[in-house]
Parts: structure tokens; C-alpha cells; sequence
């Protein structure tokens, strides 16, 4: 019982007695960013968040509230913590307090120093330079500071009924066991905010869409050019009529070139005039049979034969 009096009621009047005037300020220390964070204190409304006032403490919910402080930099009050923020009369320096959680701080110092409070302990953050870490204390006392990426500050802890001390460096990290200084020790956990895991959600991928058959595109064939050793063969249709006037074939004749060794024979086939049984100028033999017509083929037949006798 004791210790839990201790723990709970000596921190508030520490607070009371580092900053006697600085409530009475009211400075803004910044504006929070959250979804589900409390702020007990001052507060005044922003156009994109809380602004929060000094004397003001921060609760945050399930989610990590982020307070992005005036002078700049931001401070991430990890997931059910509670801390309370002081402001000097200045703005220069601010003292921090929380009784359990986790937090970090990432901001630019100048000369000033900040100060963070813990039930055991108390963290002096001196300037300038570049203050880069992580702060968790447990129900137990137990404290983890651990220095980040970037850190150039170096931690001076000391004990609030104590008078030993340690310095983190800017690339360890310390545990001090039940918050006592002599129980410090180096630590390779995470003493900042528990980093969440994603959850993956599975996606079923729709269906592709049936492909749909493209029309067939008439594809226009080239021409095919002959070649010179190609031989074309055209069908025409020959017409021959008996009644047609006969040419003369006598100069066409006289120049056909005949070999002396091969018979030419020429059957000549006369076909009648269409549609007319007894034609214009038909001759009739004395026996009453019609005489045949002695027509183109026939004198042809005639005029071959005269070459060869």
C-alpha cells in the first residue's frame, strides 16, 4: 500500500513543484491527432485537430494518438496510455509525465532541455539536438528506454529518491528493473509502440470474363503474277454459222508451213441454220434428197487437198 501511494500522489506534486506558473500560462503545446484519444485539460478547436493546452493530459484509445507539438516535431502516445503535457512560461521546454505506457518522442531540441517523469524516474533530455526515443514503463516500475534511429540526445536518468544516475547512449537501449538505476542493463526489445500486424483479408478474384470469338476479318489474297515459264489457258467459246458470210482465207493460207510427212485431214461437220427446217436458197437433187452445202470447212478441205496432188 505504500508503494502504490507513492507511485500515484508524489508524481503530481512533482509536477506542481518543476513548473509553479506554468498552468497559469496556458501555452499551446500542439495540435493532437487521434480517432479515439481523451484529452482532460485545456483545449481549444483546430481546423484539422484538438488543440491541446499545457496542463492538458492525452489518453489514448485502441489507436495511437499523435500530438504534433507547436515548436515542432510530434510525440506518439502508444495505445492505452495516459500522459500529461507542461509547458514552461517560454514554450522552450516541456516536462512529461505517465504513470504506465508507452510512448515516443521525435523531435529537434534547441538550447532548452525537456524533462519526462515516471513514478521511479526521472529522464533529463538536454539540448540541442535531435531527441529520438522510446519510453516504456510497466505497473511493475519496470522501465525500458531505448534510443532510435537518428537519436543524438543523450538520456541522464536519475532516480526521483536518488541521487544515482545513468546515461543512455544514442545507440543502446537500458532496462532499469522495479525503476531502480542500479538495476540497469542493457535490453534488445522494442520499447516503443507495439508495432501492429496487418491483418490480411483473402480476396476471392472475380471470374475473367468469357473471351468473346472476334469476327473473322476478310484478308484480301494477292494476286498471283504468273511466271514466264507459266503457260495460261483461256476458254473461249468458238461460234461458227453457215449462214455468216465466207472470208477469204487465201492470203492466210499461203503462208501455213506443212510438213510433207504427216497427213492432215480435216472433218468438216456443217450444222444447220436455228430454227429453220428448209432454208433460203437450199438446192433439192433430182432424187428429192437436199443437195449438201458445200460451205467454209468444205472448201477449206478442198483447198488443203489440191496441195498435196
Amino acid at each position: 500500500m505504500p508503494s502504490f501511494l507513492h507511485r500515484n500522489l508524489l508524481l503530481p506534486a512533482v509536477l506542481a513543484a518543476a513548473m509553479p506558473g506554468a498552468v497559469q500560462a496556458q501555452q499551446s503545446v500542439g495540435e493532437l491527432y487521434a480517432t479515439d484519444a481523451r484529452v482532460k485539460g485545456s483545449v481549444i478547436l483546430a481546423g484539422s485537430g484538438t488543440g491541446v493546452l499545457s496542463g492538458s493530459s492525452i489518453e489514448a484509445g485502441a489507436q495511437t494518438a499523435t500530438l504534433k507539438l507547436e515548436r515542432g516535431g510530434s510525440v506518439r502516445v502508444c495505445q492505452g496510455t495516459k500522459l500529461s503535457v507542461t509547458a514552461s512560461q517560454s514554450g522552450r521546454a516541456l516536462m512529461f509525465s505517465l504513470n504506465s505506457g508507452d510512448l515516443e518522442l521525435n523531435y529537434p531540441l534547441g538550447a532548452a532541455a525537456d524533462t519526462l517523469l515516471t513514478p521511479d524516474l526521472r529522464l533529463l533530455l538536454p539540448g540541442p539536438g535531435t531527441v529520438h526515443i522510446a519510453v516504456q514503463v510497466t505497473p511493475q516500475g519496470d522501465t525500458c528506454i531505448q534510443s532510435l534511429p537518428w537519436n543524438a540526445a543523450a538520456v541522464v536518468v536519475s532516480e526521483t529518491m536518488g541521487d544515482a544516475t545513468y546515461q543512455v547512449k544514442p545507440d543502446e537501449a537500458v532496462l532499469f528493473k522495479g525503476g531502480h538505476v542500479g538495476e540497469a542493463s542493457r535490453t534488445r526489445q522494442n520499447c516503443g509502440c507495439p508495432v501492429s500486424t496487418p491483418t490480411q483479408v483473402a480476396k476471392a478474384a472475380p471470374p475473367p470474363p468469357p473471351v468473346q470469338p472476334k469476327p473473322e476479318q476478310p484478308t484480301a489474297k494477292p494476286l498471283a503474277t504468273p511466271s514466264p515459264d507459266e503457260h495460261v489457258a483461256v476458254e473461249v467459246p468458238f461460234v461458227f454459222r453457215a449462214n455468216d458470210p465466207i472470208p477469204d482465207l487465201t492470203e492466210n493460207v499461203a503462208h501455213l508451213k506443212l510438213e510433207n510427212n504427216r497427213v492432215v485431214r480435216l472433218e468438216t461437220v456443217v450444222a444447220p441454220p436455228a430454227n429453220s427446217k428448209n432454208a433460203a436458197g437450199q438446192k433439192t437433187s433430182a432424187t428429192g434428197q437436199k443437195e449438201p452445202k458445200h460451205g467454209f470447212f468444205s472448201r477449206v478441205g478442198s483447198f488443203v487437198a489440191s496441195l498435196f496432188h
